[in-house]
């Protein structure tokens, strides 16, 4: 059985050398005349392979490739570009935020019970309104009515009467001594003037009361 002899490098570009024509002009004589130019011959081997370009991808790499790189942006969610909006009015800080405000009207205070003294005042104007109702319809001397309203009144608070049960018995002009309208009391003092007045005598329940008065409203009742 006959060995075969290994090839080397020399042996191979020799090879390359004789089946093409680039080696067969260039590589052959080199190799074929010394081995010094062996390492020459291979650099030259070596710059030809790397300008022969990239080596080619398999067709059934490249659709691979393509087929995962479509896989991934299917995978990846499509985020929604952000429109800017002129909604801002003009005036207003961008960057704020609106609060809904809500309005809340005051309340109106609530009435405050009347006091007593209010209620009191109250029923006197219109007990007092309906004795000069009831003063106009007497016969009375022109002036007097403020003066006979003001007895009538006094009655009805001494007494209790109503005033329907009241009438007006007599009435007459005087003029008082002092300011006592004729009637004083131990221990006041009173001033010494002429004061114009009336002498009024009022019935109530069958009972006559007789009023001193000024020419206003200042009585006293006076029972001789």
């Amino acid at each position: 059985m006959q060995r075969v002899k290994p090839m080397n490098l020399i042996t191979g570009a020799k090879a390359f050398g004789r089946k093409h024509t680039f080696g067969r002009f260039i590589l052959s004589p080199l190799f074929g005349r010394t081995r010094r130019f062996g390492l020459l011959g291979l650099l030259l081997l070596l710059v030809m392979t790397a300008c022969s370009g990239p080596a080619e991808t398999p067709a059934g790499a490249s659709q691979d490739i393509v087929i995962e790189a479509q896989a991934v942006a299917t995978a990846t969610p499509a985020v929604p570009a952000v429109e800017p909006t002129n909604d801002t009015v003009a005036g207003q800080d961008p960057t704020s935020t609106e609060l809904a405000t809500e309005i809340i009207e005051p309340l109106s205070p609530l009435p405050s019970p009347a006091s007593p003294e209010a209620n009191e005042s109250a029923a006197g104007a219109a007990a007092s309104s309906a004795v000069e109702e009831v003063v106009e319809t007497m016969d009375t001397i022109p002036g007097s009515e403020q003066a006979v309203a003001a007895a009538i009144a006094d009655l009805i608070q001494r007494t209790g009467v109503t005033l329907a049960e009241i009438t007006l018995v007599s009435l007459e002009a005087r003029e008082w001594s002092d300011t006592s309208l004729g009637c004083p009391q131990e221990g006041y003092m009173y001033a010494q003037v002429i004061t114009p007045g009336y002498f009024v005598v009022l019935e109530a329940q069958g009972v006559e009361y007789i009023y001193h008065t000024d020419g206003t409203s200042t009585v006293v009742l006076c029972q001789e």
